[in-house]
C-alpha cells in the first residue's frame, strides 16, 4: 500500500514549517511592504509624541548658557567662535533666530528643532535602507535609530541641535550623491557645509563621502567634499583650538574601541557591559563577510571610514574629558553601524520567520532603551526645576547680585548674574520661575532658591549702637516653633529661656523691618533662616554672649516672609523692629 502523500507546502513556506505558519508571516510582511510609508509615519508620530512628553519642563542646561549669555547680541564673532574646539556656526545662528522669535521662556520650541532633525534622520535612514533591502527591513533599521533611548542627551537636550544638524546634513549628503548628477552633488555640498559647520561630527561624514568617491574612482566629484572641508580649514586657521593633548593621545585607542562598543550596546538598549562582547562579535562577522565577498561596495567602504573617523576623532579630543558611554557620543556611531548592516545584508534573502524574529529584537531594544530615556528625562527635569527656581531667586534679588555671581556651579557653571540679567532684559523674556512657581516646585528646588537669596542678601547680625533702635520696636515677632525651653512675652519682645543644662531653639516669622536679638547670657546665639524651603540655612555668624545685635534681610518684590531660627544655651530676647 502506497504511503500517504504529505500536503504541498504553501508558497513561500519554509521547509518543515507547520502548514500556513510561514504563509501567514509572509502575508503580514507583504502587508507591511505595501503600506511601509504609513508604518514609517506611525513610527515618526510615536517618537514625536514620546519625546515631547519626555522633555516636558526642561530649560537651558550646562554650557548651553554660553549661547544664551554670550551669543544673543554678538555679531560675526559669536557665529564663528569655537565652542570646546568645535565650529558650531549653524546651531548658533539657529539659536539667535529663536531668541528673537520665541524668547527664553519657550524652551519647548528649541527642543522641537532637535526632535524634527531626529525624525528627519530616521526618515533618511529608511530612504537609504529601502534602496538596498526590503521596506520591512528599512523600517526596522529606522526604528533602531528613532527609538535609540540610550542616546537620550541627543534627543532631549536642545543644545544637541549641533549634533543633529551634523548628522541630518551628513545623511542628506549620502542620499543626494546617489543621484549622480550636478544638481544632486551641489545639494550634497550644501548638506556637508551644514554638517561640518555644526560640529566636528561632520568631518567624519566628509571622510566617509570622500572614501566613497575614491572607491568609485570618481575623482571629479571630490569637490563635493573639498569645498566644505576647505571652508572648515580656513575657519580653523583663524579660530581653531586643538583639544588634543599628550594624555588624550595615550588614551585614544582604548577610548575609540569603547566608543564603538557603546554604540553597539546602545542599539540593543544596553551599555558597555553588553557592548564590548557584541562589538567583538560584530567586528568578527564584518571581517568574515568582507573576506568572503568578491567586492566591497563604495558605500560600505565610506560608512566604515566614517565610523572609524568618528571614533578616532572623538577619542583624540574627549578621551580625558568624558566616559566613552556618554549618551551624546552614541547616536552617529549607531547610525553608521545600522547602515553598515544594511549594506552587508542587501543581497541576503531574509525569510518571514527571520523578519519576525528581527522585529521582536528591535522592539525589545526600543523598550529597553525607553527606560534609559525615561531616567535621563527625570534627571534633566530635576536639574531644570532646581535651576529655574534659582533663577527666579536671582531675578528677585537682582539689585544685590554681583555681576560675576554664579547661582549654580553644577547645572550651569558658566552662568553669571551680570550677563544673564542683561540678556533677560535685552530679550524681554525669562526662563526663571515666578514666586508662585517657586512655591509649587519640589522641596529641593525651593531650598536651592533660598540658598541663592541668602547668598545675595548676605544677612548678618550687626551690633546696635547705643539704644536708638529701641524706639523703632514693632510688635514681637510671631513665634512658630519652640524646643528645649520656654517662651515668655515681655512687652514687644519674646524671651526664650532654655531648660536646665540645655539649649533652646526658637523659630520666628521675621518682620519686614528685622529683629533685635539680645543674648542675656554667656553662650552665643546661632542663627539660621529659610523662606521658600523647609531646610534652614545657617548664616555663619552668631550673636555673642551679653550683646544686642540687629538682624534684617533686604526687602524685595515678594511679600513671602522669612523665618528665623535662634538657638542658644543662654536666655534670648527677640524683639521686632519697625520697617
Amino acid at each position: 500500500m502506497a504511503a500517504a502523500q504529505a500536503p504541498a507546502a504553501a508558497p513561500g513556506a519554509a521547509p518543515g514549517a507547520a502548514p500556513g505558519e510561514d504563509s501567514a508571516l509572509s502575508r503580514g510582511r507583504e502587508f507591511v511592504e505595501s503600506h511601509a510609508l504609513w508604518f514609517l509615519a506611525a513610527l515618526l508620530a510615536a517618537e514625536l509624541l514620546l519625546l515631547l512628553e519626555m522633555g516636558r519642563g526642561l530649560t537651558f542646561f550646562y554650557d548651553e548658557w554660553d549661547v544664551v549669555q554670550k551669543d544673543y547680541g554678538g555679531g560675526w564673532h559669536a557665529l564663528v567662535a569655537p565652542h570646546v574646539g568645535n565650529l558650531i556656526f549653524f546651531p548658533i545662528a539657529l539659536y539667535k533666530v529663536l531668541f528673537h522669535l520665541v524668547g527664553l521662556n519657550h524652551y519647548a520650541v528649541f527642543r522641537l528643532t532637535v526632535i524634527v532633525l531626529h525624525l528627519i534622520s530616521g526618515a533618511l535612514i529608511y530612504l537609504m535602507a529601502s534602496r538596498r533591502t526590503s521596506r520591512v527591513n528599512a523600517l526596522l533599521a529606522a526604528a533602531l535609530i528613532l527609538f535609540l533611548g540610550v542616546a537620550w542627551e541627543d534627543l532631549l537636550w536642545a543644545f544637541q541641535v549641533g549634533y543633529m544638524l551634523a548628522i541630518a546634513g551628513g545623511l542628506g549628503a549620502w542620499v543626494l550623491i546617489e543621484r549622480r548628477d550636478g544638481l544632486g552633488d551641489a545639494a550634497a555640498t550644501l548638506c556637508l557645509i551644514v554638517s561640518v559647520g555644526s560640529g566636528s561630527l561632520g568631518l567624519a561624514v566628509a571622510v566617509g563621502v570622500a572614501v566613497e568617491f575614491a572607491w568609485l574612482r570618481q575623482w571629479r566629484r571630490l569637490w563635493v567634499v573639498v569645498i566644505p572641508v576647505a571652508l572648515y580649514a580656513l575657519w580653523y586657521l583663524r579660530y581653531g583650538e586643538s583639544q588634543v593633548t599628550f594624555e588624550s593621545l595615550i588614551h585614544a585607542p582604548g577610548f575609540a574601541a569603547d566608543l564603538a562598543a557603546a554604540a553597539v550596546g546602545g542599539l540593543v538598549g544596553r551599555g558597555l557591559e553588553w557592548g564590548r562582547p557584541l562589538a567583538l562579535l560584530a567586528a568578527a562577522l564584518l571581517l568574515l563577510r568582507l573576506m568572503r565577498s568578491r567586492s566591497v561596495s563604495a558605500r560600505l567602504a565610506g560608512l566604515i571610514a566614517a565610523a572609524v573617523s568618528l571614533w578616532v576623532l572623538t577619542a583624540l579630543a574627549r578621551s580625558t574629558v568624558s566616559p566613552p558611554e556618554t549618551s551624546r557620543y552614541i547616536y552617529l556611531g549607531a547610525v553608521a553601524i545600522v547602515l553598515i548592516g544594511v549594506e552587508l545584508l542587501q543581497r541576503t534573502v531574509i525569510s518571514p520567520r527571520a523578519t519576525a524574529f528581527a522585529t521582536v529584537l528591535v522592539a525589545y531594544a526600543a523598550l529597553t532603551g525607553l527606560s534609559t530615556l525615561h531616567s535621563g528625562s527625570l534627571e534633566l527635569r530635576g536639574f531644570s526645576e532646581t535651576l529655574t527656581a534659582e533663577l527666579g531667586a536671582l531675578e528677585l534679588g537682582s539689585a544685590h547680585a554681583p555681576p560675576n555671581y554664579h547661582p549654580d556651579t553644577l547645572r550651569a557653571p558658566t552662568l553669571e548674574a551680570g550677563p544673564y540679567l542683561h540678556t533677560v532684559r535685552a530679550i524681554g523674556s525669562t526662563p526663571a520661575d515666578d514666586v508662585a512657581q517657586i512655591l509649587a516646585s519640589a522641596p529641593s528646588a525651593r531650598i536651592a532658591a533660598d540658598h541663592v537669596l541668602v547668598a545675595l542678601y548676605a544677612p548678618r547680625p550687626t551690633p546696635v549702637v547705643g539704644g536708638s533702635a529701641g524706639s523703632a520696636l514693632a510688635p514681637a515677632p510671631a513665634l512658630v516653633g519652640l524646643g528645649g525651653g520656654t517662651a515668655v512675652k515681655h512687652g514687644r519682645c519674646e524671651t526664650i529661656v532654655p531648660g536646665a543644662g540645655g539649649a533652646a531653639t526658637a523659630t520666628f516669622v521675621l518682620p519686614r523691618g528685622g529683629v533685635l536679638i539680645s543674648d542675656r547670657g554667656a553662650a552665643p546665639a546661632g542663627l539660621a533662616v529659610r523662606r521658600y524651603g523647609e531646610e534652614l540655612i545657617g548664616l555663619g555668624a552668631s550673636v555673642p554672649g551679653r550683646r544686642t545685635e540687629e538682624l534684617s534681610i533686604p526687602k524685595d518684590a515678594d511679600a513671602t516672609p522669612w523665618q528665623l531660627q535662634v538657638q542658644s544655651a543662654s536666655p534670648i530676647a527677640v524683639c521686632g523692629v519697625a520697617p
